[in-house]
Formats: structure tokens, sequence, C-alpha cells
């Protein structure tokens, strides 16, 4: 089953443009409707308050050109987050709830913006319920997501970024699996005989699979790795969370991914 209805976040930074290209291209390929999502600031962060309903249109203007060039179905939802009562990672996870796949922006921490918090993607991964594809603020990047490269690491997070990502696997050229051992890895390992290359042979996958035991790199470095080495198009991975000082936070894994990402991330939790 493809993606039906994809949800891009629609904003007035730089980052908007390659993050509207990756979900034009995605929704080409899923055959699916992209609905563009764009929250208006509150006023209390924005210089000229008369500038905020005409940003909005121009957005909606962009976003509509660009779909209607790539002969997409398109919708449009525009929200004052003023009148709403509704922050931007509250209205973005709200509308994610009803659609298939979110696809946001890494954060440009030397790019502040007052009207975008800078923890967005980790809020939109812990709160959405739906599996996000972050796209890099910069560098250059492939669209066509033919070379994937699967993190597996074992538990929850892991099952449900594998089979959340199924419609955007069984389009690619080749499917690379990871499956990390050893303390920072796949708990479990020892205490059972599944396999989830195995499992993945029924969707006949263009597949091949390689197993790591952490070493001196941690996790998120050689994934890093792997994924300059092999020419990745898209990382999918589990996102796991934390605890700390009483708030949710994603594991240190997803956090540094997100930090030093140069491929674009689809990440489930």
């Amino acid at each position: 089953m493809n993606l039906k209805d994809i949800l891009v976040h629609i904003d007035n930074r730089p980052t908007c443009d390659s993050r509207l290209e990756v979900a034009i291209e995605l929704a080409k390929q899923q055959k699916s409707q992209l609905t563009g999502i764009y929250i208006i600031p509150h006023p209390h962060f924005v210089a000229h308050q008369h500038n905020r309903l005409e940003l909005a249109d121009q957005a909606e203007q962009r976003f509509k050109q660009a779909t209607d060039a790539a002969g997409l179905t398109s919708d449009w939802i525009c929200i004052d987050s003023h009148k709403s009562e509704l922050n931007v990672p509250t209205a973005l996870n709200i509308h994610a709830h009803y659609r298939d796949l979110l696809v946001i922006s890494q954060t440009d921490e030397e790019a502040p913006d007052r009207t975008i918090p800078n923890d967005l993607p980790e809020k939109a991964i812990l709160g959405s319920g739906r599996p996000v594809l972050v796209v890099p603020y910069a560098g250059q990047f492939k669209h066509e997501f033919k070379r994937i490269l699967m993190a597996w690491r074992g538990g929850p997070e892991s099952s449900r970024a594998l089979h959340d990502a199924m419609p955007v696997l069984r389009t690619a050229q080749k499917v690379k699996v990871i499956t990390v051992q050893g303390r920072e890895g796949d708990e479990s390992y020892q205490s059972h005989e599944s396999d989830i290359c195995k499992h993945m042979t029924h969707y006949k996958l263009p597949l091949t699979c390689e197993k790591r035991v952490s070493g001196p790199l941690s996790v998120g470095d050689m994934l890093l790795n792997s994924c300059a080495d092999s020419g990745t198009d898209l990382l999918v991975m589990g996102a796991t969370s934390q605890s700390r000082r009483g708030y949710q936070t994603l594991g240190e894994t997803g956090r540094h991914i997100l930090k030093c990402m140069t491929a674009p991330v689809i990440m489930s939790h």
C-alpha cells in the first residue's frame, strides 16, 4: 500500500524550498495527496505584525504553484496560532495524526528563527504518532530514495519504523539493513533466534544485510558513516525516548542523528 496523504510543514525559512522539493518527489513517487500546513506565528514573535497574513498568502501561492506544476492533488491548512492558541509543534502534531507521514526540516542552529522552536523535529517525532521525514537544512542530496539504509536495533521503535517506511522501501533499488548488537544495540539478541532480514525477505526487497557490534564509535556515528560509505539517499530508524528532568526527550542516537544528519531521515517513535 502506498502513502495516501503526506503532510509538509510550510513556513518562510530558507529550508522550506528543499523540504517542499523532497515532499513533492515523495508524493509523486507514492501517488499521494500532498497537504501543506502553515502556522501563522503569534504576534509576540513577529516584529511587523501586519505582514503575518500577507506572508501566509505568499506561502500558499508558492505551495500551490509548486504542487500544480508537479501535477499533484494538494490541500492547504492555515492555522493562526494566536486565534487557535496552538503553538507550532502542537498544531503540526494534531494534523499529522490524520496523515500518513509528516515532512519537516532539520534545525539550523546557526540561523535561529523566533517563530520556530529549535526542538521542533524532536517534538514532532515524539508527539505526532506518525513517521516523520526530516530533511537536512544544508547540502546536496537525492530526492528519489533509491538507496535506503534501515537501522535495526530491536524493540518496538525499530519495528514501527520498518513497517511505517515499507511503502518507501518497496520502491527502492537497494535496501541495506544494519542490525546493531551489543550494549547499545539489540538488547534481546541472545535470547531469541529471530532475524529481521529473514522477515524482510517476504517482501521481495532488493536486500542486503549486515550485523554490527557496537565498538568505539557511537551508534549514531556508525550509522552516519554507513550512510556516507554506501551513498545512502534515506536513513530509516526507530527513535527511542528517555525522561530527562521530568520531560520526555529523544534517546542519544536520535538526538545525534538530528544534529549531524547529511541525508534525509525517516524516524518513528
